[in-house]
């Protein structure tokens, strides 16, 4: 049944064919007339109802590759996923959760793009490398858990640098394509506190994007799985703060503009500014499948076998009132 799209679902189909057959049948069996013509308004019958049954079953036809109309645009994003992105001054809730919503308004933003997901916390992970299935990164989205407080080793903003430098090299072998990147962080460093891979070499390779950056000067607590995270030698709750001279660093090396994320900024510019600058490109791609109704090959044959018993009945009434018309002027 896969490749049928019925009007009304195929089991109850179904019973109404049955249905219908079972009372053309039972007339059939009562049918005073000769066993000839009974027989040939039963095969009529039959034929309109099974052709009926089709147009209504709506049959596809499964066509392999279409040329589709994308956008020009590869969209990376590379998220911050170390613990610090769970402290709680982002504007909507903790920083991740402000994070993975500009991710889904960016997407939405610029849908028909490719879009790649890397993540970071004591290493990177290519978690979806360029693919215009937003679902599977929208899902891999919500894959994410809160960091174990002690497997976190400390976290460096040049932990992403090779695998963002592959992808964006794969993006730039691509013939007229424009690379986006979104760098989501709140750029705290608690591990060697240097950033040694300069982001300025990966500048030539962009074509746009921004440098998101999550937290507030004054800072906010965290959790994880086993609760509040507390600073080992105060004794006292954590307290994360967002560092945004390494963000505006990495802004700066990548030839895009940084933006704080408070309630009052906006993406919406940024995405109009990326989408007035894409094109649209027609490619053909043989991993999508479509369906072509094909019902309507049988429409002719249902007009004509209603034509003609449309015609047979007429012929019928005709005959019936000149048989009547007789018998009334004989009594006459």
């Amino acid at each position: 049944m896969r490749n049928l799209n019925p009007v009304i679902p195929v089991p109850a189909l179904i019973i109404v064919f049955i249905i219908a057959l079972l009372v053309m049948v039972f007339i059939w069996i009562r049918s005073r007339e000769s066993r000839i013509k009974s027989t040939f308004a039963l095969v009529r019958g039959i034929a309109i109802a099974a052709l009926a049954f089709v147009i209504v079953s709506r049959p596809m036809r499964e066509e392999h590759g279409a040329d589709v109309q994308l956008s020009n645009l590869d969209v990376l994003f590379v998220l911050d996923t170390t613990l610090s992105m769970w402290a709680n001054d982002g504007p909507s809730g903790t920083r991740f959760k402000t994070a993975t919503s500009d991710i889904t308004e960016i997407m939405e933003g610029l849908s028909g793009a490719n879009f790649g997901l890397i993540s970071f916390q004591n290493k990177a992970v290519v978690l979806a490398p360029f693919t215009q299935d937003e679902d599977t990164v929208l899902g891999l989205l919500k894959t994410i858990q809160t960091p174990d407080r002690y497997y976190m080793k400390g976290s460096s903003m040049d932990t992403p640098y090779y695998d963002l430098e592959n992808m964006l090299i794969s993006s730039d072998r691509k013939e007229n394509r424009q690379t986006i990147i979104f760098f989501l962080s709140d750029g705290e460093v608690t591990g060697s506190g240097e950033m040694p891979y300069n982001y300025e070499t990966l500048g030539s390779l962009v074509d746009g994007g921004a440098v998101l950056g999550y937290g507030t000067e004054k800072g906010g607590t965290m959790k994880d799985e086993y609760g509040d995270v507390y600073n080992t030698r105060t004794y006292e709750k954590a307290v994360s703060c967002i560092d945004e001279d390494n963000l505006r660093e990495i802004a700066d090396g990548l030839g895009v503009e940084y933006i704080h994320r408070q309630k009052s900024t906006l993406l919406t510019p940024l995405i109009t500014e990326i989408k007035a600058g894409s094109s649209t490109i027609t490619e053909r791609r043989y991993d999508y499948i479509t369906y072509h109704d094909t019902y309507f090959k049988y429409v002719p044959y249902l007009a004509g076998l209603l034509l003609l018993e449309l015609a047979i009945r007429i012929r019928e009434t005709v005959k019936v009132r000149e048989k009547n018309g007789k018998k009334a002027g004989k009594k006459q």
